[in-house]
């Protein structure tokens, strides 16, 4: 990446590392890998947790070029806000299960049982499942 192209970016840095703010997300993204983050579960405001009406639970597929699915996990707004990304694997546990119940993504839970059997998921089939349930396409991140 250049420098002419860094500086017309605010977003770019000079060590080539892309950073942007999406409402709550901070999407931060190295130089070389590719990455689709599709944001397919989140919990409806008035309907979340910490005493705040406004406490969201978000359930994110990131899809790394060249690499299998990990799960994003995050919850909160602003400084109170925490995230994690998780294996399929993890996700299937307990305390994962019940952050992807607040954010009213229990339907992710046959994909990820599939992930985890070593099976195939793919962003077009998990984009129409969405769209079949929401009216309308997922948020893409990045």
């Amino acid at each position: 990446m250049g420098i002419s192209e860094t500086s017309q970016n605010p977003w770019v840095s000079r060590n080539g590392v892309m950073a942007g703010f999406l409402g709550h997300d901070v999407v931060m993204v190295g130089n070389g890998l590719k990455k689709r983050i599709l944001r397919l579960a989140s919990s409806s405001l008035g309907q979340g947790d910490a005493g705040s009406p406004a406490w969201p639970y978000d359930v994110d597929f990131v899809l790394s070029e060249g690499q299998s699915w990990t799960v994003g996990l995050s919850e909160g707004v602003g400084h109170g806000a925490a995230g994690r990304v998780v294996s399929a694997e993890e996700a299937l546990q307990t305390h994962s299960l019940a952050h992807i119940v607040k954010a009213e993504g229990s339907w992710l839970v046959p994909y990820l049982r599939r992930l985890h059997a070593g099976g195939r998921v793919t962003e077009e089939e998990l984009v129409e499942d969405y769209r079949s349930r929401h009216g309308r396409l997922p948020r893409v991140i990045a």
